[in-house]
């Protein structure tokens, strides 16, 4: 497991959340977007697959078939989910 900062821009918000970091990010972002969903009282988006995760430390985009650990990513890393 490993803490991340994502921060939603469209919201205008930052979140921590805990992770496994060999999930893939096509997981991850869903998961990620439930729970923003869930905690700001919105529906969930109908198209995830169309958001992207990129690192901010990295200066990538990420890549939804490898997880997190391929990406680079590590604890404490800063993502943004668009």
């Amino acid at each position: 497991m490993i803490c991340l900062e994502i921060y939603a821009p469209v919201l205008g918000k930052l979140y921590d959340f805990q992770i496994d970091e060999n999930v893939p990010v096509s997981d991850l972002k869903e998961e990620i977007c439930v729970m923003i969903c869930q905690k700001e009282n919105y529906d969930p988006v109908d198209n995830m697959n169309e958001l992207m995760l990129f690192s901010v430390d990295g200066k990538i985009a990420l890549k939804d078939e490898l997880s997190c650990y391929e990406n680079g990513v590590s604890n404490s890393d800063r993502l943004i989910i668009m």
